[in-house]
């Protein structure tokens, strides 16, 4: 039987203009912002989507184009290393408003469809990066009271990844809460400091103009560093079978990332409940810190002394951590400095002193681990002198100041 009035195009048009009209009623709007800081993060992401409108006339809607978010990153610690030449951990406030940008894309802004950061370079066409740095009253403005006063400058930037180019920059304050500066659970409880990537010391991506090229291995870099902010994520939320993924992943795909990536199994086969399978993840974290000659540990001591912190919960595993970096640096045909470190406070000479002594520790345990280090291994005291954060808190926000450094040198000549 044949229909006596066809629905025409036009019909068609109506009709699906008609079910995307009543998708969009059907969801509920966005909650209004919880606190300050969520606001100011929402009001950011707002500027940085109407700078890309501006930028892009005659953008139609629909369809909503897939975006991936990138890294957030505390460039505050990475930029104030004072040539450490490693990165700070993420920070709360970095993976607070990262969770902020993703709630308030997919509730919000219809425009855009969010995909996984493990997809980007499948799926996406946009890639969405971010950066904190401490907020700078500008001389001569009066400062606000503690409540309203910003503590962090926050820098929103969208990569369109078809073209290579920076369609969008947003910059404007945060007010955060001192916690806020904690870093993640995931930076928290790793064993070992990171290497900066290239990504992170390239002020391109978040200090150029828009419009601006972005090279190919910055790109790479980028994506490999989304990858690894998801990953923590899924860490830091209970979900350890899929991080434990996700951190596979990035071993995978970027060598450059692969000290953080086994870190990452070490610490989710460790929530797993799989002993085994984490010791064998931490001899990878070992043999990545030695091939790019430098690992830092966090060994914490009991302050002002040069024994371990008694807590098994804390120092448990450090006879095995030391073991098995002994015994690599005893495979390797090479001299291992150890350098002790402490947080920037009490008296400068006392640290100093101090460093050198826990050192001094560190070395006679892998001595007698490892007999034939004899004549390879040198201790030296930093004291503060290498801070990455210098905070001078002595809590957990400048636990990696307190750190012991083994740097892989050639060993002297024989005479």
């Amino acid at each position: 039987m044949q229909m006596k009035n066809p629905p025409t195009w036009c019909h068609r048009l109506a009709s699906a203009a008609l079910l995307l009209l009543l998708a969009a009623c059907a969801t509920p709007p966005p909650s209004p912002p919880s606190s300050p800081f969520e606001q100011d993060v929402i009001e950011a992401t707002e500027g940085l989507v109407g700078q890309w409108h501006s930028n892009t006339p005659g953008r139609l809607r629909w369809p909503a184009s897939p975006l991936a978010l990138g890294p957030f990153i505390d460039l505050s610690a990475a930029s104030s290393g004072q040539g450490s030449g490693f990165a700070r951990p993420q920070t709360v406030a970095a993976a607070k408003t990262r969770q902020t940008v993703a709630r308030y894309l997919e509730t919000a802004l219809p425009e855009f469809k969010l995909v996984p950061a493990e997809s980007t370079a499948t799926q996406a066409d946009l890639l969405l990066s971010a950066s904190l740095i401490p907020f700078v009253t500008p001389a001569g403005q009066p400062k606000e009271s503690a409540s309203t006063q910003p503590t962090l400058m926050l820098t929103l930037v969208l990569l369109d990844l078809k073209t290579s180019r920076i369609v969008a920059r947003w910059q404007s304050p945060l007010r955060s809460q001192p916690t806020d500066a904690n870093p993640t659970p995931f930076d928290a409880e790793s064993p070992v400091l990171f290497n900066q990537t290239p990504t992170e010391t390239d002020t391109r991506l978040f200090g150029a103009p828009v419009n601006t090229g972005i090279d190919a291995d910055t790109i790479r870099g980028t994506i490999g560093l989304a990858q690894l902010n998801q990953a923590q994520e899924a860490y830091a939320t209970g979900r350890y079978t899929k991080a434990l993924a996700l951190f596979q992943d990035v071993s995978k795909q970027s060598p450059a990332l692969a000290l953080r990536a086994a870190n990452g199994e070490y610490l989710s086969y460790l929530k797993l409940g799989q002993p085994e399978a984490a010791r064998q993840a931490f001899k990878r974290v070992v043999g990545a810190g030695i091939a790019s000659r430098r690992l830092a540990v966090k060994l914490l001591f009991t302050p002002g002394e040069t024994t371990f912190w008694a807590d098994p919960e804390v120092s448990g595993a450090y006879g095995f951590w030391l073991q098995e970096i002994s015994a690599q640096a005893a495979a390797a045909p090479a001299c291992l400095e150890i350098a002790g470190h402490t947080s920037h406070t009490g008296e400068k000479a006392f640290n100093q002193g101090l460093s050198l002594a826990r050192s001094e520790r560190v070395r006679q345990i892998m001595q007698a681990a490892q007999p034939g280090l004899s004549g390879r291994l040198l201790a030296s005291g930093k004291g503060w002198s290498e801070n990455i954060v210098g905070s001078g808190s002595d809590d957990a926000r400048d636990a990696i100041d307190r750190r012991v450094e083994f740097k892989i040198a050639d060993c002297p000549a024989k005479r």
